[in-house]
């Protein structure tokens, strides 16, 4: 997959720590921010998988205990 130039607004501040972050890592400002770009889209897709299982989990508990009620309620 290609490269390609885009031009962003951002707070100088920001800037300063893009750029000695920059150098004390030995990475272009480009490489920084397409890692950064990247590693959020990865903590992302991870936050929404922790939602979804946790989802699941909620809803395996009440399917569990919906069945414990009924099994209950046969055996009186």
């Amino acid at each position: 997959m290609g490269k390609a130039k885009i031009t962003i607004t951002i707070d100088e501040h920001l800037i300063e720590t893009i750029d000695h972050l920059s150098e004390k890592e030995g990475k272009s400002r480009s490489q920084l921010m397409e890692e950064a770009v990247m590693y959020w889209h990865h903590w992302q897709i991870e936050q929404d998988l922790i939602e979804g299982y946790r989802a699941m989990a909620k809803e395996d508990v009440e399917t569990a205990e919906s069945h414990l009620s009924a099994g209950i309620e046969t055996h009186k």
